[in-house]
């Protein structure tokens, strides 16, 4: 049978070109999410006037949503495939479109009642997070499917990463400088077009390999059953969730605690987490070296230690350029929690050699689940500051004890967290030794597919 991989193009992906082209979906996976985990609370309680507990219970809801339309979304994907143009190039295709419209129209509210808001921006992340499961999953999951060889993951997701950092400071320090001058609809609708033409470049540098195509699918209970008895993917999705907790906390509250505690005006509130951009743009080539030497578990856990040891002087800051040159170490170890993808592929390869078959967008699905409930986690904390600080979305001049929830939430919070997520992936099963004889093993399975279509 014939191989459907153009021979040069099968090379071609694994140029630099074509790495950079794979690349270019970090900024749709980026850009959009942070511009919406910074900016949506400031934006919907400061500019729209919706309660902070309301914008709170948006984001519980938003993160139950997925733990129903990730996992099945997730299985789905795995199991139906189209003859002609494979399992997850349709999905992107398909995905772009709620992707952008619930994007664009999440930043353009023409309502002025709180429950009319509340249900505008209900449905429009909804929509988002649609589009950004279908995308961003079937995207993540051609990674692990082009790229085997350790030092190629190093390589590829330091580049991605790199572009996922750029895009993300775009996302953060850019939009109330646009916004305070072109207003934030526009804004939306400005970085919202960005979404469909990366993806479409990306889509340029990504092939589909036919020796997955092959694969039938485990049957749904079988599926989640294998999937929630990978001990290394388990323990991912769980370190996974804490970063991605006390992560996004400290991206949604530096807004506000810029503003507040600060006294920022409202155009250079997103230059709070500078010192942080800094930190991890110069981080890069260490966690490249780092990760492809000493492997997914040894680069994790350094990254997890230096970023839980350094940012807790955020506690006693009130100066600009004191917050620039104290967050950089912490952005320093923010640069090696970015490269997640390597122990989550290291988790996907040693299902496939205990199932024989590649289930990308399963594993993928059920960690966006589990990593949702992160909004959740979130959405109960910004309530619970809320309650006990009286913390007032109207005010102009917060209280003494609304200013120390602020300041605990970026630096009490982010240490417990990361001392959970060091904890919890120190038992990741696969040290560097173990993750090398497994990757021998999946390269002679790999033979045996590829002998089977040829």
């Amino acid at each position: 049978m014939k191989s459907i991989i153009d021979p040069f193009k099968e090379r071609k992906i694994h140029s630099t070109g074509g790495h950079l082209l794979y690349s270019l979906g970090a900024i749709p996976s980026a850009l959009p999410y942070n511009m919406i985990q910074s900016f949506l609370i400031l934006f919907y309680t400061v500019y729209t006037g919706l309660p902070l507990g309301l914008a709170g219970l948006l984001l519980v809801f938003y993160g139950i949503w997925n733990a129903v339309n990730d996992p099945l979304l997730g299985y789905y994907m795995d199991k139906i495939k189209f003859e002609k143009w494979g399992r997850r190039f349709p999905y992107i295709i398909v995905g772009m479109i709620p992707f952008t419209i619930g994007f664009i129209f999440l930043w353009w509210v023409p309502w002025e009642e709180e429950m009319l808001i509340f249900l505008h921006a209900f449905i429009m992340l909804f929509l988002f997070d649609l589009g950004f499961t279908l995308t961003m999953t079937a995207w993540s999951a051609l990674y692990t499917e082009m790229y085997e060889d350790q030092k190629e993951r190093a390589s590829v997701v330091a580049l991605k990463d790199l572009i996922a950092f750029i895009s993300s400071m775009v996302g953060i320090l850019l939009p109330p400088l646009f916004a305070d001058a072109l207003g934030w609809p526009f804004v939306g609708l400005i970085f919202g077009l960005s979404i469909p033409i990366t993806l479409y470049l990306s889509l340029l540098g990504s092939r589909e390999r036919k020796e997955y195509q092959i694969d039938e699918p485990l049957p749904i209970i079988p599926a989640f059953k294998e999937s929630l008895t990978n001990k290394p993917f388990l323990n991912i999705t769980l370190t996974y969730t804490l970063i991605d907790f006390f992560t996004g906390l400290t991206l949604t509250v530096l807004p506000l605690y810029a503003k507040f505690i600060l006294q920022m005006d409202d155009s250079s509130v997103g230059f709070a987490a500078l010192g942080i951009a800094v930190g991890i743009l110069i981080s890069v080539p260490f966690w490249r070296f780092i990760y492809a030497k000493k492997g997914p578990k040894f680069g994790l856990l350094l990254a997890i230690g230096f970023f839980t040891a350094t940012i807790w002087p955020l506690f006693l800051v009130n100066d600009f350029m004191i917050l620039v040159v104290v967050t950089i170490l912490p952005g320093f170890g923010a640069g090696g929690m970015l490269m997640t993808e390597p122990a989550m592929s290291a988790a996907i390869d040693s299902d496939e050699l205990i199932t024989g078959k590649r289930r990308e967008a399963t594993f993928n699905g059920i960690l966006a689940f589990v990593a949702r409930l992160s909004m959740v986690f979130s959405g109960i904390t910004l309530i619970l500051v809320q309650v006990f600080t009286g913390f007032d979305s109207e005010a102009s001049v917060q209280s003494e004890t609304a200013l120390i929830g602020l300041k605990l939430l970026v630096s009490l919070v982010p240490i417990i967290g990361g001392g959970l997520a060091f904890l919890v992936f120190s038992f990741f099963p696969l040290n560097n030794p173990k993750f090398l004889d497994q990757q021998q093993k999946l390269a002679e399975l790999h033979r045996e597919r590829k002998a089977k279509i040829n």
